[in-house]
């Protein structure tokens, strides 16, 4: 199941980085506003899980990515049935998609929801040009702009059964 979500989350930690994305309408001379797709979904696979995307940012952007297990949310942290209930990271962009793994030996049933966002920095120069450091030369229905921080913000959620 691929899931579109675009909103700007009030509190999201990782305003430390993100990916960016291809041409929408500047032609790439790093001039007017570009447009972002960005899909994500998961598969689970022996303890495993994989959160990938597709989308249409340049290879070599970054995406920056946070998976919160719904127990991280309703037990104290000392009763985790495991450590990683929450994580979060980065992943870059290579042939128009992205992806990370998740160990999830001990994770309980319930709902995960995983949240990716773009552009926070650092990113590559070109990345920078085509689309500003802070997002400014973002454009199209999907992006929010909170803190003086234009973004595009992808959330999907899914039953976790182990």
């Amino acid at each position: 199941m691929l899931t579109r979500i675009w909103r700007l989350a009030p509190a999201f930690p990782l305003l430390m980085a993100a990916g960016c994305g291809p041409a929408g309408g500047n032609g790439g001379d790093g001039v007017g506003a570009g447009t972002v797709q960005l899909d994500v979904t998961h598969r689970s696979e022996w303890r495993q899980l994989w959160i990938e995307g597709a989308t249409d940012l340049p290879d070599g952007a970054y995406v920056n990515y946070r998976v919160t297990h719904e127990a991280s949310r309703t037990l104290p942290m000392e009763e985790w049935p495991a450590d990683n209930l929450m994580e979060s990271g980065r992943a870059a962009v290579q042939d128009s998609t992205f992806w990370t793994r998740i160990n999830t030996f001990r994770w309980p049933r319930g709902e995960v929801q995983v949240v990716v966002q773009f552009p926070l920095p650092p990113q590559s120069d070109e990345v920078v040009a085509r689309y500003g450091e802070f997002g400014e030369r973002l454009a199209g229905d999907n992006v929010t702009e909170r803190a003086g921080i234009r973004a595009v913000e992808v959330e999907h959620v899914f039953e976790h059964r182990p």
